[in-house]
C-alpha cells in the first residue's frame, strides 16, 4: 500500500507549485484528518508492513520530543539484544545527543552508536542519516518512530535508497487526546505536502554538512 501511496503522490507532484499545494494538498489533508482518531490515525497506520524479525544494517531512531525518547530507545535496545542490527543511529536536533546517552545507559556499547543532531524535519532526518550511513555501506535500516509518523518517514527514507523496515514505537498510554489529534493532523498535512513536493520517489542526496551527535 505504501507503494500505491507513493505513486499517487508522484502523479500529483509533477508540475509542483505552491498553487498546486494549496489546490490539492490541504483539501486532501483535511479529508484524511477530518476525524483524526477515526479516519486519520487508521489511514496513517493500518497499511504499514508488519515487522517480522528481519535483520538490517542499522537501526535508526527518529526524535520526536523528550517524553518519547526513552520508549524509542528501549525499542532499539530490544532489537540490539536480539542481534537484529549491529549499530544504532540517532537523528534529531535536540533528541539525538540525549538518545545516544540513554542508549549507553541501557547497555549499548558506545562503538555501536552514532547519529546527527542537525535535523529539524523528517526530510532532514532522512538526508542527514543517508549522508552518514550510506558511505559506510548501510543499505537497510530498521526505522523507529511513532506509528502515525512511520508512513511518511518510510517513504522519504526509501526515496533516498534505503531498504526500510518500519518499527513502531507507540505513544505512551498517558498521551493526552489533544496531543494525539495534533500529531494525526500534522502527519496528514505532512504526508500530502511531502508527496506534492516530490519527496517520495528516487532522488539524489542533498549536499549538506551535519553535526555528529555527542
Amino acid at each position: 500500500m505504501s507503494g500505491l501511496v507513493m505513486r499517487g503522490f508522484i502523479l500529483l507532484g509533477r508540475g509542483r507549485s505552491i498553487k498546486r499545494l494549496w489546490l490539492w494538498g490541504f483539501p486532501l489533508a483535511f479529508l484524511i484528518s477530518v476525524s483524526p482518531l477515526v479516519i486519520g490515525e487508521p489511514l496513517l497506520t493500518q497499511f504499514l508492513p508488519t515487522y517480522q524479525g528481519q535483520t538490517a544494517d542499522a537501526i535508526v531512531i527518529l526524535g520526536r520530543g523528550r517524553f518519547l525518547q526513552s520508549s524509542r530507545v528501549l525499542k532499539a535496545v530490544e532489537l540490539i539484544a536480539r542481534d537484529r542490527a549491529p549499530r544504532v543511529f540517532v537523528s534529531g536536533y535536540s533528541d539525538a545527543p540525549l538518545m545516544a546517552h540513554l542508549l549507553e545507559q541501557y547497555g549499548v556499547e558506545s562503538g555501536k552508536i552514532s547519529g546527527e543532531s542537525c535535523s529539524r524535519t523528517t526530510e532532514q532526518n532522512a538526508q542527514y542519516t543517508a549522508q552518514q550511513l550510506m558511505p559506510n555501506g548501510v543499505q537497510s535500516i530498521i526505522l523507529i518512530s511513532d506509528p502515525t509518523h512511520l508512513l511518511r518517514s518510510q517513504l522519504v527514507f526509501r526515496s533516498l535508497g534505503f531498504k526500510v523496515l518500519p518499527y513502531p514505537s507507540p505513544l505512551p498510554d498517558t498521551t493526552a487526546l489533544s496531543y494525539r489529534r495534533l500529531l494525526v493532523l500534522r502527519e496528514s498535512m505532512g504526508l500530502v505536502s511531502y508527496g506534492l513536493m516530490g519527496r517520495y520517489w528516487s532522488r539524489p542526496l542533498a549536499s549538506v554538512e551535519t553535526t555528529v551527535a555527542q
